[in-house]
């Protein structure tokens, strides 16, 4: 199974197609923040999660690699996801 780590911004467009935390960036920033993040889902997938935020694993607390979905390099929490 091939696995991908991915940014908050992304595990939300994953799981609940809300890009509203994009409404803190500039309305240009924000629209091409969310094409890059749509982008990068539509070329995952299929996804499923693969974490537990309650048990704690599956999650990187602090990572500075880029997201594997919208390769964004911002330094971040990072939440495993894995192509079924």
């Amino acid at each position: 199974m091939e696995s991908f780590w991915l940014c908050d911004d992304c595990l939300f467009g994953a799981a609940y197609e809300d890009y509203s935390a994009l409404s803190l960036l500039e309305d240009a920033e924000a629209e091409q923040r969310e094409r890059d993040i749509r982008r990068g889902l539509m070329q995952l997938a299929p996804l499923s999660a693969d974490f537990d935020a309650e048990q704690g694993w599956g999650i990187q607390a602090f990572s500075r690699s880029p997201c594997d979905c919208c390769h964004s390099s911002l330094h971040g929490q990072r939440h495993r996801f894995t192509r079924i």
